[in-house]
């Protein structure tokens, strides 16, 4: 007999630890050049997050994680908003075309896993192949 099994049998009512996280992340994208016209990517990076003995308990907790993420990104939006209008007020100034600067990234995009395992920062290629 496992040793499981011999606990299952005089524990009867044991419970199996469950492990979930809630996991806030940031999907940041890139402009890798302007081969075959241009292409872009994204990387994932985990910002923060926080361990849960119940997918419950992970989900509850999210829904305020998930408020700060949307507030994040609409910030991102906001900034890369600007930076793009300083950028062309700079470019008029000295009457440059759009294409003088490189292109630009774009704005990050930030949000939240219920998860049971914490995923790790995936880097997109910035290799032309």
């Amino acid at each position: 007999m496992s040793l499981q099994a011999a606990f299952d049998q005089v524990v009867a009512d044991a419970v199996h630890p469950e492990r979930w996280y809630v996991v806030l992340v940031e999907d940041a994208p890139y402009y890798g050049g302007p081969e075959e016209g241009g292409w872009h990517g994204s990387d994932r990076i985990v910002h923060a997050f926080k361990e849960y003995p119940s997918e419950a308990l992970a989900e509850e907790a999210a829904e305020a994680v998930r408020k700060l993420a949307g507030e994040m990104a609409l910030e991102a939006k906001k900034a890369y908003g600007e930076q793009c209008v300083r950028e062309m007020e700079w470019l008029d100034a000295r009457m440059l075309d759009a294409d003088y600067l490189p292109e630009p990234d774009g704005p990050s995009d930030f949000s939240v896993l219920v998860i049971d395992s914490v995923p790790e920062n995936s880097y997109g290629s910035r290799q032309y192949s």
